[in-house]
């Protein structure tokens, strides 16, 4: 075992003399031998403390705070107590970055909008939010195409200077069609859409964001779709697209039991339990028209019909000045029917409660005399409410003529002006089924 000397050994961990006594070295003083380099006594500052001969002037002027210490220590003073980490996201409220999405669509920068969802896109989301981005998304990735944003530009500016804010849903439907006379390329989507099937309604949505700048807030159900947002006002739009007329759906509808006490004064009321029948009977139509209108009256309707020859139908219709207009003026009667294959219910008692099936026709002038020698007007179907769903069923010659005899309602024809031959191709260029779910992601 190799010994050793306890007093050499303990010698070596004994506190060293102070720097003021022995400079910086670890022998016993000044000019002591064991420096290695000899310091004069005069070379003492003011304080004591030595100066090494040739060294910086400043540093007998620097407070010894800074002065640091012996060689081989280093000065951890400065350091932060706490070492630096990446700092956690904060809590997202979604409701609040929506409310800054909306208005961001005001100004409508498509890579600012692109920026704020994919800041959200990886947080934790429930069903709707996750919806509400991913819908946005795949409308900010169409804007990114130039020929859209060119037309959504143009629409835009079309929407803001000329807007009939009475009836939005026509403005709207006019102005899209007088954008897109100009561009074949974006007007033949409408024709590819007809391949989606199940697919293309809400691709169809999608398309109309882009072009208009809107936002999509929902799903073709019985509320909005879209939101095209100014910093003065707002336009709600529904979005429906159809390969034929005779059956668009609308949204959701049923009669509430204190519609007649919204809807109707108090003389009114009386007249409805005290009256005589045909009394009865105009009052309970004209609550059906009043609640009909209520339940659609901030909702601007933009439809797209595609035949199979190409020809695309554009309609704009404005729910409730359409009907009231043309409910006054007697160009739409109420029709209430109740026979053995109508709606029915169980009331608590156990009866069953037939109920009416309404409907909703438009007077057509038929161009013959009746009995009397007045103009005999023939009835044609136009809108059907079924099991609680509301179906616009007008043909699309019904629609033309009812355009032209009240306000809310309009029509625009575009013919497909391409190559006969090209039209198959283009209802075919869709992709399939394994471009979808065999994509590789990366």
């Amino acid at each position: 075992m190799s010994r050793i000397n306890l007093e050499d050994f303990l010698d070596q961990y004994k506190p060293k003399k102070k720097l003021a006594e022995q400079g910086y070295g670890t022998g016993t003083g000044p000019g002591d031998p064991a420096m290695g380099s000899s310091m004069a006594p005069d070379a003492m500052s003011p304080m004591g403390v030595a100066q090494p001969q040739g060294g910086d002037p400043n540093i007998a002027n620097m407070p010894p705070d800074q002065m640091g210490g012996p060689p081989g220590e280093e000065d951890f003073s400065s350091d932060p107590q706490y070492p630096d980490m990446p700092e956690e996201k904060k809590h997202l409220d979604f409701e609040m970055w929506k409310k800054q999405f909306m208005e961001a669509s005001i100004k409508g920068d498509v890579q600012e909008m692109k920026s704020m969802i994919l800041d959200v896109r990886d947080r934790n989301l429930d069903d709707y939010q996750r919806k509400f981005v991913e819908d946005n998304l795949n409308i900010i990735f169409l804007r990114e195409q130039s020929n859209i944003e060119k037309t959504s530009k143009e629409i835009k500016k079309l929407i803001k200077d000329d807007l009939d804010h009475n009836n939005p849903g026509t403005s709207v439907a006019n102005h899209i069609v007088e954008a897109l006379q100009t561009q074949p390329l974006l007007n033949n989507v409408f024709i590819k859409l007809t391949g989606l099937y199940s697919m293309k309604a809400d691709q169809h949505r999608k398309f109309i964001a882009a072009l208009t700048g809107s936002v999509q807030v929902g799903g073709g159900a019985s509320t909005e779709d879209l939101i095209y947002n100014e910093k003065d006002f707002s336009i709600r739009m529904s979005t429906r697209f159809n390969s034929r007329f005779g059956d668009l759906y609308i949204g959701n509808w049923n009669l509430r039991t204190d519609d007649p006490q919204r809807y109707l004064k108090a003389p009114e009321l009386q007249r409805l339990e005290e009256g005589a029948p045909e009394e009865k009977d105009a009052l309970r139509k004209r609550i059906i028209v009043e609640s009909i209108c209520e339940a659609f009256k901030t909702r601007a309707f933009v439809i797209n019909v595609t035949g199979h020859d190409g020809t695309v139908y554009t309609v704009g219709w404005d729910i409730a000045t359409a009907l009231k207009a043309a409910y006054t003026d007697g160009k739409l009667v109420v029709r209430m029917k109740q026979d053995e294959g109508s709606e029915a219910m169980i009331d608590q008692d156990g009866d069953i409660i037939s109920l009416a099936d309404i409907k909703i026709m438009y007077m057509k002038d038929s161009g013959e005399l009746d009995e009397d020698g007045k103009p005999y007007r023939k009835e044609h179907e136009f809108l059907v409410n079924r099991h609680g769903q509301l179906f616009l069923t007008a043909t699309m010659q019904i629609i033309k003529e009812a355009s032209s005899s009240f306000p809310g309602l309009i029509i625009r024809e575009t013919p497909y002006t391409g190559n006969p031959s090209d039209l198959r191709v283009l209802q075919r260029c869709v992709p399939n089924s394994p471009e979808i779910l065999m994509r590789q992601c990366g």
